[in-house]
Protein backbone atom coordinates (compact mmCIF):
# COMPACT_ATOMS: atom_id res chain seq x y z
CA UNK A 1 0.00 0.00 0.00
CA UNK A 2 1.42 3.49 -0.66
CA UNK A 3 0.23 6.14 1.41
CA UNK A 4 -0.44 9.74 0.23
CA UNK A 5 -2.93 10.89 2.43
CA UNK A 6 -1.29 12.18 5.09
CA UNK A 7 -2.90 15.65 5.01
CA UNK A 8 -6.26 14.00 6.35
CA UNK A 9 -3.73 12.00 9.33
CA UNK A 10 0.02 11.40 9.30
CA UNK A 11 0.63 7.47 8.74
CA UNK A 12 2.47 5.67 9.90
CA UNK A 13 3.11 6.43 13.15
CA UNK A 14 6.80 6.73 14.24
CA UNK A 15 8.04 3.74 16.40
CA UNK A 16 8.88 6.06 18.87
CA UNK A 17 5.05 7.54 19.49
CA UNK A 18 3.59 3.88 19.20
CA UNK A 19 5.81 3.17 21.90
CA UNK A 20 4.86 6.09 23.84
CA UNK A 21 1.34 5.57 23.67
CA UNK A 22 2.06 1.68 24.59
CA UNK A 23 3.96 2.94 27.62
CA UNK A 24 1.52 4.82 28.64
CA UNK A 25 -1.59 2.78 28.65
CA UNK A 26 0.17 0.07 30.25
CA UNK A 27 2.68 1.64 33.48
CA UNK A 28 1.38 4.75 34.11
CA UNK A 29 -2.71 5.78 32.78
CA UNK A 30 -4.16 6.58 36.14
CA UNK A 31 -5.66 10.35 36.11
CA UNK A 32 -3.25 12.88 36.44
CA UNK A 33 -4.36 16.00 39.10
CA UNK A 34 -6.62 13.47 40.55
CA UNK A 35 -5.10 11.41 43.14
CA UNK A 36 -1.88 11.76 45.03
CA UNK A 37 -1.10 8.09 44.47
CA UNK A 38 2.28 7.56 42.69
CA UNK A 39 0.53 6.38 39.59
CA UNK A 40 -1.19 9.54 39.28
CA UNK A 41 1.64 12.07 39.90
CA UNK A 42 3.66 10.18 37.48
CA UNK A 43 0.90 10.77 34.74
CA UNK A 44 0.86 14.54 36.37
CA UNK A 45 4.28 14.75 35.63
CA UNK A 46 4.24 13.03 32.17
CA UNK A 47 1.84 16.01 30.93
CA UNK A 48 3.59 18.92 32.28
CA UNK A 49 6.89 17.56 30.51
CA UNK A 50 4.82 17.32 27.15
CA UNK A 51 3.41 20.91 27.80
CA UNK A 52 6.60 22.03 28.49
CA UNK A 53 7.74 20.41 25.08
CA UNK A 54 5.10 22.26 23.22
CA UNK A 55 6.25 25.32 24.57
CA UNK A 56 9.57 24.83 23.42
CA UNK A 57 8.61 24.05 19.84
CA UNK A 58 6.28 27.14 19.17
CA UNK A 59 8.41 29.36 21.11
CA UNK A 60 5.72 30.28 23.87
CA UNK A 61 6.89 32.14 26.72
CA UNK A 62 4.99 30.02 29.48
CA UNK A 63 3.83 26.30 29.17
CA UNK A 64 0.57 27.13 31.40
CA UNK A 65 -0.33 29.07 28.23
CA UNK A 66 -0.67 25.74 26.27
CA UNK A 67 -4.21 24.14 26.71
CA UNK A 68 -4.41 20.35 25.28
CA UNK A 69 -7.86 20.05 22.86
CA UNK A 70 -9.40 16.82 21.21
CA UNK A 71 -8.02 18.75 17.79
CA UNK A 72 -7.81 22.16 16.13
CA UNK A 73 -11.18 22.38 15.56
CA UNK A 74 -11.90 21.58 19.00
CA UNK A 75 -9.56 24.72 20.06
CA UNK A 76 -10.86 26.80 17.19
CA UNK A 77 -14.70 26.48 18.45
CA UNK A 78 -12.86 27.45 22.05
CA UNK A 79 -11.16 30.19 20.91
CA UNK A 80 -14.27 31.75 19.13
CA UNK A 81 -16.18 30.94 22.01
CA UNK A 82 -13.75 33.19 24.42
CA UNK A 83 -13.33 35.94 22.12
CA UNK A 84 -16.80 36.94 20.47
CA UNK A 85 -19.77 38.89 21.65
CA UNK A 86 -22.37 39.85 20.36
CA UNK A 87 -22.25 41.79 16.78
CA UNK A 88 -18.63 41.50 16.70
CA UNK A 89 -17.31 41.76 13.31
CA UNK A 90 -14.99 38.67 11.83
CA UNK A 91 -12.64 38.56 9.02
CA UNK A 92 -10.98 35.03 7.62
CA UNK A 93 -9.20 34.50 4.60
CA UNK A 94 -11.17 32.79 1.78
CA UNK A 95 -9.23 29.59 2.40
CA UNK A 96 -10.44 28.53 5.64
CA UNK A 97 -11.31 24.87 6.05
CA UNK A 98 -14.77 24.26 7.73
CA UNK A 99 -13.10 23.70 11.66
CA UNK A 100 -13.03 27.89 10.88
CA UNK A 101 -16.06 28.19 8.75
CA UNK A 102 -18.95 26.73 10.50
CA UNK A 103 -18.70 27.85 13.84
CA UNK A 104 -18.77 31.80 12.37
CA UNK A 105 -21.65 30.71 9.85
CA UNK A 106 -23.47 29.60 13.08
CA UNK A 107 -23.21 32.57 14.55
CA UNK A 108 -23.39 34.80 11.82
CA UNK A 109 -26.50 32.81 11.05
CA UNK A 110 -27.94 33.40 14.28
CA UNK A 111 -27.61 37.20 13.97
CA UNK A 112 -24.20 37.18 16.69
CA UNK A 113 -21.33 38.61 14.50
CA UNK A 114 -20.64 40.08 10.84
CA UNK A 115 -18.31 38.03 8.27
CA UNK A 116 -15.49 39.98 5.81
CA UNK A 117 -12.90 38.14 3.67
CA UNK A 118 -9.93 38.91 2.73
CA UNK A 119 -9.26 38.76 -1.33
CA UNK A 120 -7.41 35.55 -2.20
CA UNK A 121 -5.81 35.09 -5.86
CA UNK A 122 -7.26 31.96 -8.19
CA UNK A 123 -4.01 30.01 -6.53
CA UNK A 124 -5.84 31.14 -2.63
CA UNK A 125 -2.71 32.97 -1.68
CA UNK A 126 -3.98 36.36 0.01
CA UNK A 127 -3.70 39.46 -2.05
CA UNK A 128 -6.32 42.03 -0.44
CA UNK A 129 -5.05 44.48 2.24
CA UNK A 130 -6.35 43.22 5.42
CA UNK A 131 -6.87 46.72 6.91
CA UNK A 132 -9.08 47.53 4.51
CA UNK A 133 -11.43 45.53 5.91
CA UNK A 134 -11.42 46.52 9.70
CA UNK A 135 -13.57 47.61 11.28
CA UNK A 136 -14.32 49.38 14.75
CA UNK A 137 -16.27 46.38 16.01
CA UNK A 138 -13.67 44.08 14.25
CA UNK A 139 -12.62 41.75 16.77
CA UNK A 140 -11.16 39.11 15.42
CA UNK A 141 -9.41 38.20 12.45
CA UNK A 142 -8.59 34.30 11.56
CA UNK A 143 -5.79 33.24 9.07
CA UNK A 144 -5.37 29.54 7.50
CA UNK A 145 -1.77 28.83 7.59
CA UNK A 146 -0.98 26.39 4.79
CA UNK A 147 -3.80 24.91 3.09
CA UNK A 148 -5.08 21.58 3.20
CA UNK A 149 -6.66 21.45 -0.25
CA UNK A 150 -3.78 23.05 -2.47
CA UNK A 151 -0.85 23.55 -0.08
CA UNK A 152 -0.41 27.24 -0.51
CA UNK A 153 1.28 28.94 2.30
CA UNK A 154 0.48 32.79 3.51
CA UNK A 155 2.65 35.21 4.92
CA UNK A 156 1.31 35.08 8.47
CA UNK A 157 3.88 36.95 10.55
CA UNK A 158 3.22 40.13 7.75
CA UNK A 159 0.01 39.68 7.78
CA UNK A 160 -0.55 39.75 11.82
CA UNK A 161 2.02 43.30 11.99
CA UNK A 162 -0.15 44.78 9.44
CA UNK A 163 -3.26 44.13 11.61
CA UNK A 164 -1.55 44.85 15.39
CA UNK A 165 -0.43 47.80 13.44
CA UNK A 166 -3.85 49.32 12.53
CA UNK A 167 -5.51 48.32 15.62
CA UNK A 168 -3.19 46.15 17.99
CA UNK A 169 -6.51 45.39 20.04
CA UNK A 170 -7.94 42.95 17.27
CA UNK A 171 -7.57 38.92 18.04
CA UNK A 172 -5.43 37.04 15.59
CA UNK A 173 -6.22 33.73 15.86
CA UNK A 174 -4.18 31.55 12.99
CA UNK A 175 -5.27 27.69 12.22
CA UNK A 176 -1.84 25.69 11.83
CA UNK A 177 -3.39 22.59 11.12
CA UNK A 178 -1.57 21.76 8.15
CA UNK A 179 1.76 23.88 9.04
CA UNK A 180 2.66 22.42 12.75
CA UNK A 181 5.47 20.06 12.13
CA UNK A 182 6.16 21.33 8.48
CA UNK A 183 6.95 25.14 9.01
CA UNK A 184 8.92 26.22 12.32
CA UNK A 185 6.36 28.37 13.59
CA UNK A 186 7.43 31.25 16.67
CA UNK A 187 5.02 32.26 17.93
CA UNK A 188 6.63 35.41 18.94
CA UNK A 189 8.05 36.49 15.55
CA UNK A 190 4.33 35.94 14.70
CA UNK A 191 2.77 38.02 16.95
CA UNK A 192 -0.83 36.69 16.83
CA UNK A 193 -2.65 35.63 19.85
CA UNK A 194 -4.07 32.52 19.46
CA UNK A 195 -2.68 29.50 17.25
CA UNK A 196 -4.77 26.21 17.00
CA UNK A 197 -2.92 23.06 16.25
CA UNK A 198 -3.20 19.52 15.60
CA UNK A 199 -1.05 16.87 16.80
CA UNK A 200 -2.18 13.85 14.58
CA UNK A 201 -0.88 15.32 10.73
CA UNK A 202 2.75 16.44 10.47
CA UNK A 203 3.24 16.28 14.51
CA UNK A 204 3.35 12.54 13.63
CA UNK A 205 0.86 11.96 17.19
CA UNK A 206 -2.47 10.05 17.53
CA UNK A 207 -5.88 10.78 16.66
CA UNK A 208 -7.91 12.76 19.02
CA UNK A 209 -4.75 15.44 20.56
CA UNK A 210 -4.24 18.77 19.30
CA UNK A 211 -4.19 22.46 21.59
CA UNK A 212 -4.66 26.33 21.66
CA UNK A 213 -1.81 28.56 22.74
CA UNK A 214 -2.60 31.48 23.97
CA UNK A 215 -0.58 34.38 23.38
CA UNK A 216 -1.94 37.41 25.03
CA UNK A 217 -2.98 38.63 28.26
CA UNK A 218 -6.30 39.55 28.12
CA UNK A 219 -8.93 38.34 30.06
CA UNK A 220 -10.53 35.74 28.75
CA UNK A 221 -13.94 33.58 29.05
CA UNK A 222 -13.59 29.90 29.67
CA UNK A 223 -15.10 27.42 27.09
CA UNK A 224 -15.46 24.63 28.91
CA UNK A 225 -16.01 24.19 32.17
CA UNK A 226 -15.88 21.26 34.85
CA UNK A 227 -13.85 19.01 37.15
CA UNK A 228 -9.82 20.14 36.76
CA UNK A 229 -8.12 18.63 39.64
CA UNK A 230 -7.62 21.52 41.60
CA UNK A 231 -9.44 23.74 43.76
CA UNK A 232 -12.01 21.14 44.10
CA UNK A 233 -14.08 22.60 47.21
CA UNK A 234 -15.10 25.22 44.88
CA UNK A 235 -17.95 25.42 42.67
CA UNK A 236 -16.78 28.15 40.24
CA UNK A 237 -14.10 27.47 37.39
CA UNK A 238 -10.78 28.22 38.33
CA UNK A 239 -9.08 31.71 36.98
CA UNK A 240 -5.38 30.18 36.50
CA UNK A 241 -4.19 28.44 33.56
CA UNK A 242 -3.98 25.91 32.47
CA UNK A 243 -6.88 24.97 34.64
CA UNK A 244 -9.32 27.86 33.79
CA UNK A 245 -9.81 26.58 29.97
CA UNK A 246 -9.22 22.24 30.61
CA UNK A 247 -11.64 20.90 32.10
CA UNK A 248 -12.37 17.09 32.41
CA UNK A 249 -9.53 14.34 31.63
CA UNK A 250 -7.12 14.90 29.57
CA UNK A 251 -6.29 12.39 26.76
CA UNK A 252 -3.05 11.29 28.76
CA UNK A 253 -1.86 8.72 25.63
CA UNK A 254 -2.79 11.54 23.11
CA UNK A 255 -0.83 13.77 25.24
CA UNK A 256 2.93 11.63 25.53
CA UNK A 257 2.61 10.41 21.81
CA UNK A 258 2.27 14.26 20.90
CA UNK A 259 5.50 14.81 22.65
CA UNK A 260 7.01 11.62 21.53
CA UNK A 261 6.05 12.80 17.78
CA UNK A 262 7.06 16.46 18.30
CA UNK A 263 10.88 15.05 19.19
CA UNK A 264 10.31 12.90 16.09
CA UNK A 265 9.70 14.86 14.16
CA UNK A 266 11.44 18.51 15.62
CA UNK A 267 15.18 17.74 14.57
CA UNK A 268 14.35 16.91 11.08
CA UNK A 269 12.16 19.17 9.73
CA UNK A 270 14.31 20.86 7.03
CA UNK A 271 15.20 17.63 5.91
CA UNK A 272 11.55 16.46 6.00
CA UNK A 273 10.48 19.20 4.41
CA UNK A 274 13.29 18.92 1.64
CA UNK A 275 12.31 15.81 0.89
CA UNK A 276 8.47 16.26 0.72
CA UNK A 277 9.15 19.59 -1.43
CA UNK A 278 11.09 17.06 -3.87
CA UNK A 279 8.81 14.92 -4.18
CA UNK A 280 5.78 17.76 -4.34
CA UNK A 281 7.68 18.77 -7.38
CA UNK A 282 7.65 15.60 -9.21
CA UNK A 283 3.74 15.33 -8.87
CA UNK A 284 3.57 18.73 -10.41
CA UNK A 285 6.01 17.28 -13.23
CA UNK A 286 3.84 14.37 -13.76
CA UNK A 287 0.73 16.07 -13.38
CA UNK A 288 1.37 19.31 -15.98
CA UNK A 289 2.36 17.07 -18.54
CA UNK A 290 -0.49 15.20 -18.88
CA UNK A 291 -3.64 16.23 -21.13
CA UNK A 292 -6.69 17.35 -18.94
CA UNK A 293 -4.98 17.25 -16.13
CA UNK A 294 -5.64 21.18 -13.96
CA UNK A 295 -2.79 21.46 -11.35
CA UNK A 296 -3.57 23.27 -7.88
CA UNK A 297 -1.16 24.65 -6.07
CA UNK A 298 0.51 27.83 -4.55
CA UNK A 299 2.62 28.26 -8.18
CA UNK A 300 5.89 29.26 -5.84
CA UNK A 301 7.81 25.95 -4.00
CA UNK A 302 8.52 28.73 -1.48
CA UNK A 303 5.20 29.30 -0.36
CA UNK A 304 4.20 25.69 -0.98
CA UNK A 305 3.95 22.69 1.58
CA UNK A 306 3.82 18.90 0.98
CA UNK A 307 0.00 19.24 -0.54
CA UNK A 308 -1.22 19.32 -4.08
CA UNK A 309 -4.72 19.05 -5.90
CA UNK A 310 -5.37 18.25 -9.37
CA UNK A 311 -8.81 17.53 -11.41
CA UNK A 312 -9.41 15.60 -14.77
CA UNK A 313 -11.58 17.56 -17.78
CA UNK A 314 -13.66 14.18 -18.57
CA UNK A 315 -12.63 11.57 -15.65
CA UNK A 316 -14.18 12.39 -12.19
CA UNK A 317 -12.24 12.69 -8.91
CA UNK A 318 -14.04 9.76 -6.94
CA UNK A 319 -13.17 7.68 -10.58
CA UNK A 320 -9.29 8.32 -10.15
CA UNK A 321 -9.83 8.06 -6.31
CA UNK A 322 -11.06 4.52 -6.74
CA UNK A 323 -9.13 3.42 -9.52
CA UNK A 324 -6.11 4.41 -7.48
CA UNK A 325 -7.11 2.61 -4.37
CA UNK A 326 -8.38 -0.59 -5.98
CA UNK A 327 -6.02 -0.96 -9.17
CA UNK A 328 -3.06 0.54 -7.50
CA UNK A 329 -3.04 0.16 -3.44
CA UNK A 330 -2.83 4.15 -3.74
CA UNK A 331 -4.38 5.84 -1.01
CA UNK A 332 -5.19 9.74 -2.12
CA UNK A 333 -8.23 11.66 -0.86
CA UNK A 334 -11.33 12.73 -2.64
CA UNK A 335 -13.94 15.50 -3.23
CA UNK A 336 -14.04 19.11 -1.35
CA UNK A 337 -11.40 18.08 1.43
CA UNK A 338 -14.07 19.82 4.07
CA UNK A 339 -12.88 23.29 2.69
CA UNK A 340 -16.29 24.42 -0.16
CA UNK A 341 -14.69 28.47 0.27
CA UNK A 342 -11.00 27.27 -1.05
CA UNK A 343 -12.44 25.75 -3.54
CA UNK A 344 -14.60 28.45 -4.76
CA UNK A 345 -11.45 30.29 -4.16
CA UNK A 346 -8.97 28.45 -6.54
CA UNK A 347 -12.21 27.34 -9.21
CA UNK A 348 -12.84 23.83 -8.44
CA UNK A 349 -16.26 23.80 -6.98
CA UNK A 350 -18.39 21.78 -6.81
CA UNK A 351 -16.75 18.81 -7.85
CA UNK A 352 -13.42 19.16 -5.89
CA UNK A 353 -10.34 17.66 -6.70
CA UNK A 354 -7.79 14.65 -6.16
CA UNK A 355 -5.57 15.29 -3.56
CA UNK A 356 -2.30 14.16 -2.47
CA UNK A 357 -0.51 14.95 -0.03
CA UNK A 358 3.09 13.40 1.40
CA UNK A 359 4.74 13.29 4.58
CA UNK A 360 8.05 11.88 6.39
CA UNK A 361 7.76 7.88 4.72
CA UNK A 362 7.10 8.72 1.63
CA UNK A 363 9.57 6.84 -0.60
CA UNK A 364 10.67 8.01 -4.18
CA UNK A 365 9.38 4.70 -5.80
CA UNK A 366 6.03 5.63 -4.25
CA UNK A 367 5.70 8.89 -6.46
CA UNK A 368 7.07 7.03 -9.22
CA UNK A 369 4.40 5.08 -8.93
CA UNK A 370 1.94 7.31 -8.39
CA UNK A 371 2.99 8.55 -11.73
CA UNK A 372 2.73 5.84 -13.38
CA UNK A 373 -0.63 5.28 -11.85
CA UNK A 374 -1.93 8.58 -12.90
CA UNK A 375 -0.41 8.24 -16.64
CA UNK A 376 -2.53 5.34 -17.20
CA UNK A 377 -6.03 6.05 -15.84
CA UNK A 378 -5.92 8.78 -18.01
CA UNK A 379 -4.86 7.24 -21.08
CA UNK A 380 -7.90 7.48 -23.97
Amino acid sequence: MIYLDNAATSYPKPQSVIKAVADCLQDYCANPGRSGHKLAIEAARKVFEARETVAQFFNVTDSRNVIFTSNATMAINCACAAILEDSDHVVVSSMEHNAVMRPLRYLEKEGKISLSFIESGSNGKITGDVTQLLQPNTRLVVINHASNVNGVVQDIASITAKIKAYNHSITVLIDASQSAGVLPIDIQKIGCDFLAFTGHKALYGPQGIGGLIINTDRPLKPFIMGGTGSKSESQYQPEFLPDKYESGTVNLPGIVGLKAGIEYVWPQMEKIRTEEMKHIKRVIECLSGIKGITVYWSNSFEHQIGVVSFSHESISCSEIGQRLNDEYSICVRIGLHCAPLAHETIGSYPDGTVRLSVGAFTEDSDIDTFCRAIEQITKV
